[in-house]
Formats: structure tokens, C-alpha cells, sequence
């Protein structure tokens, strides 16, 4: 009985193993060979560098740079302890530091992590010798981006950070992945597409000690498309140069193309922060800043424009015939429309203004009268004609609209009605409207060009195909309005007592319009204007956030710029 027991058992289990070997062998056979052949072939990826970036003239503002990486995957870390405290070792980094990586950046067994970058050669050789005995740890060579001297044109060019979540599940099909590198802001996010590089790979044999046997096949990488932009360095950099320690803009554009030739805000940053490990807190604080370094607030910073607003205030009152340039209005120092007085910021009085002292010396009280004259609806139709209110469409993320009021808007949005003291206000650039400093340089370069209005741009080329055309339309505004116009912004400059006169340049005569916009914290400075007020080549705007009055600060940081631009032959 017993050993007819025991041979049941004997036979039970030998079919157990055959049926197990059967399984293992015949049903689960190919998926163990994958196993195994992935065991055995490593890939080995290469990243494709990103394109260069580049001013008008071919200097290098943004280039790529070799970096040499202790990369770890989980999926091969047998052990990981030793591996780990080997690595503190030799990186000299605490391992504590080296798990709390590990553990933050871990996505997948198969998804490499990057423990240390830029490591030195004298390192990497140190961990190549010693990781027969780290299964799981390479070095790894990549590409990484660079942007010259901390960040010029951080504002224009933008930064890279790790793809997100969202965006990778929109971007997936477009061939992102995890751990990518993509543009945040600037040119990187608006042309990521064209710069990021197609990465490539090695597919490689390896024995059971991880060594190379063999290559079995490789794909090269491709580098992105180059970027060459309409900026010129020189001049970028003077402007920030002039900018540094005030918070505002500065643009610098043709009036006749739309090319930008410089684009600078301050406070700014240094895209080189986000691509550094070791910066993590600075990026935090950059981000938290009250300063708000990250805005840039030539496309996205919205403000009253103050004075500036006016030449398009007179523009509206000579097309509409509610005054010529010739009709006077007496300033005795304010301007009462009822029982409140409105004040000119010279409480002593101009005297008797016409168009070309009006403008030349920003006098409130002679606008008061030709906002009255026009009326408001009037002043809310050119100044959509001339691109307030709406983006320029600058090939740059995060352009704002804006807001250029009106009755109707007021009535329909706030359930409020206009008052004359709104009509006022609008007149001189103040009350609800706000206007960002792209879109008035794109302003005045309508009065610099004749009457077109161009849509402002910053691409020049991608790798060697002319990226934009210039894009212009007429707008219903008569050469004699802007012969009137341009004429009393001459004398902004050039007249004993014009508002823009500290930054007049001998030999060189320009056209300006100086601003000083009421606001909490202190008013808003301005000064726009082009050059050569009779055959415009460049127009510009400087904008500095409770900068005082427009005809000081900005008024010295344009004459540095022409002046630079003189020095240059681009006058």
C-alpha cells in the first residue's frame, strides 16, 4: 500500500516537472527569450543636441556643451547600497543626498536617473574602472544647453526644464518621452519643435558582468534646427547693461520691417539655473520673487501709458476735424470741466499750446481739450487702429492684450456709465487703459513709417530658410496728420523746454514722446520715439515700472542706445 502511494506521488510530480519544463519551455518560451535577450542587449541612448541660437550678425548667444553624467538604472542595481555608498565616495556627495535624487526623480525600473552631472574626466574614468562592481551605474555623455554670458536675452530665449506630466501626454505623439528637456518660455517653448535634436542610440552586447562583447547597431543622433534671431548682441546687450538695477523694458525695433533688434526686461534670470541641480533653491526663489523676474514685461507686463498715449489722442482730434494743428488752448496750470479741477503736471501753466508745443512740452491741460474735442469713442477707435488692445502678435509666449476702454465697455462690463471726467483721464493715458511696451513701440512706428502698422518679429531664420515675412497694413490715418504729429515730436526733443530734450544727441535728430503714468507705488516712466525723425530707421521704448518722470531715467538709458547704435553705422 505504502509503496503504491509513494510511486503515485513519484509519478505526480514527475508530472508536475514536465508539465512545469512544458509551460516554461513551450508556452512561456518566447517571453523568456525577450527576457533574456534583454538581459544580454543593452540600448544605450544618445541624446540629439538642440540647435544653436544666434543674433543677426551670427554671434553665439545659446550653443550646447559636453557633460558627462552618473546615470543609474533601477531595473539593473543589484546592489544598491554598495553601489550607492561607493558613488558617495567618489562624487564626494553624502548618500543621503544621493537616495533623496533617486527617490524624486524615479518614474520606472527602466528609466534611467541621473544621480550627478558635469562630473570631471578624472571622476567619470574613476566609476567606468569601477562598475563591473555597480551593475546598474554608467556614465553617460550628453549634450547640455549653455547660454552665454548668464542669460543675455534670457527674456527672448526662454529656459528648458523637464517635460511635465501634461505636457508630455500632449506632446507623446510627437515623439517627447519622459525625462526631456523642453522650452518653458521664449524662443525655446515657441520653437521647441524646431531646435530639439531627434535622439539616437548604441545597441550593445554585454556578458554577464556587464562588460561590452559587441556593437550590434547604432543610429546617430540629429541636431536641431539653428535659430538665427532679428537681434543684434550689441545692442541687446547695451540696453541691459543701461537697464540693470531699474524694473522695466526696453525695445528696440525697425519701424519699417518689424524686426526687433533688441528685447530686454529687468529683473531678469539666468536660463543656466534650471539646467543646474546644485540651483534648485534659486530657481525656487526666482519664481516666488515679489520682483517677478520671470515676467517679461516688454509682451506681458501691462501698464497705464501715460503721456505717451497723447500723440494718439491729438491723432484722433486732427482726423476727425475737432481741432487742426494750429488750434490753441490756453494752460494756466489746471482745467475745470465743472466744480473739480484737473491738474497739469506744471502747476505754473504753459500758456497758450498748439499741436507742436502740446506734444513737445506734454502739457495735460491742452489734451484735456482734445480729448473733449474728440470724445472718447473716438480716441477708443484709433487707438485699436494703431494695435492697442490686441496682441502684435511677436513670435514670443505670453503676449497680453491689454484693454483700450470705451462707453460701451464700461456700460457692459462694469455696469457703470462714462463720465467726462473718464474722457479726462483717457485723453492723457490714464484710467482704464493698459498697454504693453511692445505694442506701443508698434505705436509710434506707425507714425515713424507713414501710416503701417507691422507686426513685430524675432525669428529670423531657421537654419537657413528665411523664417518670416514682413507683415504690414495701412491704417486710415492722412500724411498730413502724420507730417503734423511726427513734426511736434521733433520738438519734444529739440524745443527749448520739451520733456524729452535730455537725451538729445548732437548731429542726430530723433522724434520722442516722454510719459509719466500715475500709479500705486509711484508713477510709470516712459520715453518712445525713432531715429531719424525724417528717414526713420529704428524706433524704441523705454519703460521703467515707478521710474519717475520719462524725461530723466529712460530718457538716459535712449540716449545710450543711439548712441551705441551711431557707434555701429545702424544711424
Amino acid at each position: 500500500m505504502r509503496s503504491k502511494t509513494l510511486k503515485r506521488i513519484i509519478i505526480f510530480g514527475f508530472f508536475l516537472l514536465v508539465a512545469g519544463l512544458f509551460y516554461t519551455q513551450i508556452i512561456k518560451g518566447t517571453y523568456y527569450y525577450k527576457l533574456s535577450e534583454k538581459n544580454r542587449i543593452r540600448l544605450v541612448p544618445i541624446k540629439g543636441p538642440r540647435g544653436i541660437i544666434q543674433d543677426r550678425n551670427g554671434k553665439i548667444i545659446v550653443e550646447n556643451k559636453l557633460s558627462l553624467d552618473v546615470v543609474v538604472v533601477p531595473q539593473e542595481l543589484k546592489d544598491k547600497e554598495q553601489a550607492f555608498a561607493r558613488l558617495s565616495e567618489i562624487l564626494k556627495v553624502p548618500e543621503e543626498e544621493l537616495y533623496a535624487k533617486y527617490k524624486k526623480k524615479y518614474l520606472a525600473p527602466f528609466a534611467p536617473i541621473t544621480l550627478a552631472s558635469n562630473i570631471d574626466k578624472k571622476t567619470a574614468m574613476i566609476i567606468e574602472e569601477e562598475k563591473v562592481w555597480m551593475p546598474g551605474v554608467m556614465v553617460q555623455p550628453q549634450p547640455i544647453r549653455f547660454y552665454v554670458d548668464n542669460g543675455t536675452c534670457a527674456h527672448v530665449i526662454g529656459f528648458l526644464s523637464e517635460i511635465s506630466k501634461e505636457e508630455l501626454h500632449r506632446l507623446r505623439e510627437y515623439g517627447y518621452k519622459m525625462k526631456d528637456l523642453v522650452g518653458k518660455s521664449g524662443i525655446e517653448k515657441t520653437y521647441d519643435f524646431y531646435i530639439r535634436g531627434e535622439d539616437g542610440g548604441k545597441q550593445l552586447e554585454v556578458d554577464n558582468r556587464g562588460k561590452i562583447v559587441r556593437m550590434l547597431g547604432s543610429k546617430e543622433p540629429k541636431v536641431g534646427k539653428d535659430i538665427t534671431l532679428t537681434i543684434d548682441l550689441d545692442i541687446q546687450e547695451r540696453a541691459e547693461e543701461l537697464l540693470r538695477g531699474y524694473k522695466g523694458a526696453v525695445v528696440v525695433m525697425n519701424p519699417n520691417t518689424g524686426e526687433v533688434l533688441a528685447l530686454a526686461s529687468y529683473p531678469d534670470f539666468d536660463p543656466n539655473d534650471f539646467l543646474n541641480t546644485d540651483s534648485r533653491d534659486k530657481v525656487v526663489e526666482l519664481i516666488k520673487s515679489s520682483q517677478r523676474p520671470m515676467l517679461n514685461r516688454a509682451i506681458g507686463g501691462l501698464y497705464p501709458p501715460g503721456s505717451t498715449f497723447k500723440i494718439i489722442t491729438a491723432t484722433s482730434a486732427l482726423e476727425t476735424k475737432a481741432i487742426t494743428p494750429y488750434s490753441t488752448f490756453t494752460c494756466n496750470g489746471s482745467f475745470y470741466p465743472g466744480r473739480e479741477g484737473f491738474k497739469c503736471w506744471n502747476t505754473d501753466g504753459h500758456g497758450p499750446q498748439d499741436l507742436s508745443s502740446g506734444i513737445a512740452h506734454s502739457c495735460n491741460v491742452y489734451f484735456f481739450n482734445v480729448g473733449r474735442a474728440a470724445g472718447p469713442d473716438n480716441i477708443s477707435k484709433y487707438a485699436t487702429l494703431f494695435g492697442l488692445g490686441k496682441q502684435t502678435g511677436i513670435d514670443l509666449p505670453g503676449e497680453k492684450k491689454g484693454l483700450v476702454p470705451s462707453r460701451l465697455w464700461r456700460k457692459t462690463k462694469t455696469r457703470k456709465n462714462w463720465y467726462e471726467g473718464d474722457t479726462l483721464n483717457f485723453s492723457i493715458g490714464q484710467g482704464d487703459l493698459l498697454v504693453t511696451p511692445i505694442q506701443m513701440v508698434s505705436a509710434v512706428s506707425c507714425i515713424a513709417n507713414g501710416g503701417y502698422a507691422v507686426q513685430p518679429f524675432i525669428i529670423k531664420k531657421i537654419d537657413n530658410v528665411e523664417a518670416t515675412r514682413v507683415k504690414m497694413r495701412k491704417i486710415s490715418i492722412s500724411d498730413a496728420t502724420i507730417k503734423s504729429i511726427k513734426q511736434a515730436m521733433i520738438g519734444t526733443v529739440e524745443n527749448e523746454g520739451g520733456t524729452g530734450a535730455r537725451a538729445k544727441i548732437e548731429g542726430l535728430t530723433f522724434a520722442a514722446k516722454t510719459g509719466t503714468a500715475q500709479a500705486r507705488g509711484g508713477s510709470h516712466a516712459w520715453y518712445l520715439g525713432f531715429a531719424p525723425a525724417n528717414n526713420p530707421k529704428v524706433s524704441f521704448i523705454v519703460f521703467l515700472e515707478h521710474g519717475g518722470s520719462g524725461g530723466a531715467i529712460p530718457a538716459d538709458i535712449v540716449r545710450g542706445i543711439l548712441e551705441k547704435m551711431r557707434e555701429k553705422q545702424m544711424l
